[in-house]
């Protein structure tokens, strides 16, 4: 078993540095590369779990690992024409078979079901929780397909206005995915989203002689958003029926739950205002509301991102930060409170499920090691976690469907990956089924320093240091702040990947000092930490990236007259912000995909930050970079993918026709077809382009 080590107050974990032969490529340093993939560390090719353990392809068939071994599932020969079967449910395993979509009994080792349709129009599939039927979505209309049979549409009315049964509010608050199955499978509840109002944007494809306009809906902050609703598809009548939401209509429906009797619908309804949301249940059957089960509000914002778990008795687990901290409550059937189940200074990330059986709810938190993520349980009987997993570092969980097993992937600074299974009822026991060998021990390793710096009112923010292996008596190197610094982020974690592989890795090498701080305004330390940057998004997380270069300053061997920041997305709109406001400390910068002006972002993330910018007028002043770009002093490097639908290639034109009337000379480079992530062997160009920029400029 893995030991089981305290976290200091002050955090400092430094590994030991190896100098060794072999130099890293800007290849092997680029995440998607063939090169990096065969640097990582050694893990099961795993299909998933099921009751008898992890399920496991082996050369003469598929089997399960357990706590007492390995046994055969099925053979090689019996798999049929594809090895690569998921769990589905039960004893039913799913794949995709010569292009059809088949349901596959491990136990009977025969074939259950089986869909055939063109999987080039319908591009998202929902089968019942039996299999016996499913959804289809071509991104426009719906249809149901049986096995057997072809599709039959349920909906004729799909455009480029209007789409049923996928994602809406552009996967904000959790949502994946826009088809919904009843638990007994008569029902499926679907997304049908309106977006008529909607402004269309132009996005050019230049590929063809004659360049294309394919225009996407983008709503803006402050501007006409989506019409959401939600059908219901009842399989016996063969009809539709519309929940009665009511108005107004650009509220966002999210984390839509089934009750276990598949008679009512419940639904978080957030206001377009974002600091409220109301739990409302409706009766599929006829489409009314029967009650509102709880109401939330907070004077900043709610972003509520899982839906609620039912017990069989009615009574529902909600994951909430109505009180500071992301934590599970118990509710009644009514919607009254019964018990705080998890409490204290510390977030649950994920509710990974409940077993009644045994009476307890297992999630993953941080709560024990900031910077790590572990696997608890809560009795529903007796509020009392108790942590699972063990060892410092990173658990990556997957639960069996009877909670009977947890198979856990571990990783930290000085471990590549340790598999274990660990059994959840009677007496614990474990059976670790692989301890990877480090598969950088020939590759140059840099040293990687893992600490904490405190802010002004008492918060940690964690960072991470990467510098040369071996430091030259007296030289002072330059440094790259690499930032990112938003919502919904955490950098620095200690998990082997984030820290032994990757750019910073490549640039410590070369001789460059990488360092990366989680700022307030980041994810997981709790909603004060998180939403202390809302309406003024930029300036407490300068300012605690600010903290970070004192300290870097601090040190001996680092050159403040060289220090250079590097951030893609929200970190681009950090880097150009840096750029602007610290000319005498940053000389160098290379700001990607970068957000300059937030009244040109989307509602849904924009709006809950920001507030619209007729409600926050001087927050979206202070924040529009556009109207600073005569405050370049530095050499700063603009990258944009041409065809960016999160944030839009008008950004960064706007901010060079700014820099152009205030006689400025940011540099640029486009990515004329890749979108908002640079991916694949462009992702290799970037990073060589990115390399070059500071090997010319600030080294």
């Amino acid at each position: 078993m893995l030991a089981l080590i305290p976290l200091l107050a002050s955090l400092t974990i430094s590994a030991v540095a190896q100098t060794t032969k072999s130099p890293w490529s800007i290849e092997e340093a680029t995440p998607g590369s063939i090169q990096y993939a065969q640097l990582m560390p050694e893990t099961t090719q795993s299909l998933n779990m099921v009751n008898e353990g992890l399920l496991v392809l082996q050369e003469d068939g598929l089997y399960a690992d357990g706590i007492q071994g390995r046994q055969l599932i099925a053979s090689r020969e019996s798999l049929g024409l594809t090895p690569y079967y998921m769990h589905f449910k039960g004893d039913l395993l799913c794949a995709n078979v010569g292009g059809d979509w088949v349901l596959w009994d491990y136990k009977k080792q025969q074939e259950v079901y089986r869909y055939s349709f063109d999987r080039k129009r319908w591009t998202h599939f929902t089968p019942t929780a039996q299999g016996h039927y499913a959804l289809l979505s071509d991104g426009q209309n719906i249809a149901v397909v049986s096995p057997g049979q072809e599709p039959k549409l349920l909906t004729t009315d799909g455009s480029f206005d209007i789409a049923y049964g996928v994602s809406v509010h552009r996967n904000e608050f959790g949502i994946d995915g826009g088809l919904f199955p009843s638990p007994d499978g008569r029902y499926f509840a679907f997304y049908r989203n309106d977006q008529s109002d909607v402004e269309s944007y132009p996005i050019v494809q230049i590929n063809p002689q004659i360049a294309q306009y394919q225009p996407i809906k983008y709503p803006m902050a402050g501007r006409k958003s989506e019409k959401v609703t939600i059908g219901i598809y009842d399989s016996q009548k063969g009809t539709i029926q519309y929940l009665q939401t009511g108005a107004p209509t650009d509220r966002f429906f999210t984390n839509l739950a089934w009750t276990p009797d598949s008679k009512s619908l419940v639904i978080d309804e957030v206001e377009r205002s974002q600091a409220e949301t109301n739990l409302r249940e409706y009766n599929v059957a006829t489409g009314r509301l029967v009650r509102t089960l709880l109401k939330e509000t907070h004077p900043k914002y709610i972003e509520p991102s899982t839906p609620i778990r039912f017990l069989q008795d009615g009574r529902f687990v909600r994951l909430s930060r109505v009180r500071g901290y992301n934590h599970l409550y118990l509710y009644s059937r009514e919607g009254h409170l019964l018990t705080q189940l998890t409490d204290g200074a510390w977030e649950v990330k994920e509710l990974m499920g409940i077993d009644e059986a045994s009476g307890y709810i297992y999630f993953t938190s941080n709560k024990d090691y900031p910077i790590g993520q572990d696997l608890y349980r809560v009795s529903l009987k007796r509020p009392r976690v108790e942590r699972i997993t063990e060892g410092n570092g990173t658990h990556y969980v997957w639960l069996s469907p009877d909670f009977s097993l947890a198979y856990d992937r571990f990783s930290n600074l000085d471990t590549p990956s340790v598999e274990q299974l660990i059994s959840l009822k009677g007496k614990r026991q474990v059976r670790e089924l692989l301890r990877a060998e480090d598969p950088l021990a020939n590759k140059y390793r840099p040293t990687v320093e893992l600490g904490s710096l405190k802010t002004a009112e008492g918060d940690d923010l964690y960072y991470k240091l990467t510098r040369p292996a071996e430091l030259e008596p007296g030289r002072k190197y330059p440094v790259v702040l690499y930032v990112y610094g938003g919502p919904h982020s955490q950098l620095v974690t200690d998990s082997w990947r984030s820290l032994r592989m990757g750019w910073d890795t490549y640039m410590a090498q070369e001789g460059y000092i990488v360092f990366t701080l989680d700022n307030r305004g980041t994810s997981n330390r709790g909603m004060a930490f998180e939403s202390i940057t809302h309406r003024q998004l930029g300036k407490v997380e300068m300012a605690d990236q600010m903290l970070g270069i004192d300290y870097l300053r601090s040190l001996p061997y680092v050159d403040a007259d060289r220090i250079g920041v590097y951030g893609w997305s929200f970190g681009g709109f950090m880097a150009t912000n840096l750029m602007l406001s610290h000319p005498e400390t940053f000389k160098v910068g290379v700001a990607g995909g970068p957000v300059m002006n937030w009244a040109y972002y989307e509602v849904m993330y924009g709006e809950r930050y920001m507030d619209t910018p007729a409600e926050n007028p001087q927050g979206y002043q202070e924040s529009n970079l556009i109207k600073r770009a005569g405050d370049l002093k530095g050499r700063l490097l603009l990258i944009h993918g041409g065809v960016d639908p999160v944030v839009l290639w008008q950004h960064s034109q706007l901010f060079l026709q700014a820099s152009v009337k205030a006689g400025t000379l940011p540099d640029y480079m486009v990515y004329p077809m890749d979108e908002h992530n640079v991916r694949g062997q462009d992702r290799v160009h970037l990073h060589k382009v990115i390399c070059r920029y500071f090997e010319d400029h600030l080294k």
